[in-house]
């Protein structure tokens, strides 16, 4: 009997990679808008600057996941060959060109005296690659041969993923740099966004859920492949409101303990227990989006008698 979870399974990596290395990229493009539009002194900048490493090492943790599926190394020649005919040497090569415009800017921002204006372009490379990364990560999947996967909720829900982890990957970030400006209005938008993009995400899913009845091959049905699926949106659900939940606890005790909201050029206080709780947060929304994708690659059913 054809296996769904034998399919995920077997998918792991690319799992893993969808799930850290689009919300790694939301949270670097907020970092990197929060050091081009913000204003910053000079220590809080350089400590922005020093612990953008957290997004960007989730986000290589990702890339590298996403790697071991090449196989050989080598075979990463021939992604590069394709680059505008395949959607994996676009995913790739967009992931490539963003990860270098961070490592970059990061590497970078160690020089004794950086060039302001460089800076500044290099940052808003980070945004705009980001966003071509996660777009093309988003459409990687649709094939036609493959109906459950080429579907339109498919894209909306990586996107809705990634505004989940991202934003409090980003809040981890900044609370870790000790940005002031975090403790009030911005904190509070931060906040807001990841518990919207999950109802949101929750109803995409839902439609999704509905779709999949009417799929099928001679061998098997999308339902038979994901018998659980509603079980696991529901346990996805829990866990990534859980961590939203409880990051906006946690800013909310960091924003009263400020006392008031302190100019962006300000060094917020630190405290283990907040980014201990900020950590557990990611992980818990980490996971609920883990779930999803691995009921996505569950979903795997080709046209013909295959899986």
């Amino acid at each position: 009997m054809i296996s769904g979870f034998d399919t995920a399974f077997g998918e792991v990596t690319l799992v893993l990679f969808t799930t850290l290395a689009p919300s790694g990229a939301v949270a670097l493009a907020i970092v990197a808008a929060v050091l081009l539009f913000a204003k910053l002194g000079s220590d809080v900048r350089a400590r922005i600057n020093k612990f953008m490493c957290i997004p960007l090492v989730v986000t290589m943790v990702g890339l590298i996941a996403s790697a071991t599926h090449l196989g050989n190394p080598a075979n990463a020649l021939y992604v590069f060959m394709h680059v505008g005919l395949s959607p994996l040497s676009n995913e790739v090569s967009s992931a490539v060109a963003f990860l270098a415009c961070c490592g970059l800017y990061w590497l970078y921002s160690f020089s004794a005296k950086p060039v302001a204006w460089l800076q500044r372009a290099v940052l808003v490379l980070i945004m705009v690659t980001g966003a071509v990364f996660v777009a093309m990560v988003s459409v990687a999947y649709s094939v036609d041969t493959i109906p459950t996967w080429n579907l339109p909720t498919v894209p909306v829900s990586l996107w809705l993923n990634a505004l989940v982890g991202g934003p409090l990957l980003a809040a981890l970030t900044l609370y870790v740099a000790r940005w002031g400006a975090l403790a009030g209005r911005f904190g509070l938008a931060l906040m807001s966004v990841p518990v919207v993009a999950l109802f949101a995400n929750v109803a995409v899913y839902v439609v999704q859920g509905s779709m999949m009845a009417g799929l099928g091959n001679p061998a098997t049905t999308a339902v038979e492949l994901v018998p659980h699926y509603w079980q696991m949106l529901a346990a996805a659900t829990v866990l990534a409101l859980a961590g939203c939940v409880l990051a906006a606890a946690t800013m909310h005790v960091v924003s009263r303990r400020a006392g008031q909201v302190q100019a962006a050029g300000a060094l917020l206080a630190f405290s283990k227990r907040v980014a201990t709780r900020l950590c557990v947060a990611c992980l818990l929304s980490f996971a609920g989006i883990f779930i999803m994708r691995f009921a996505f690659y569950m979903m795997r059913l080709t046209v013909g008698v295959a899986v």
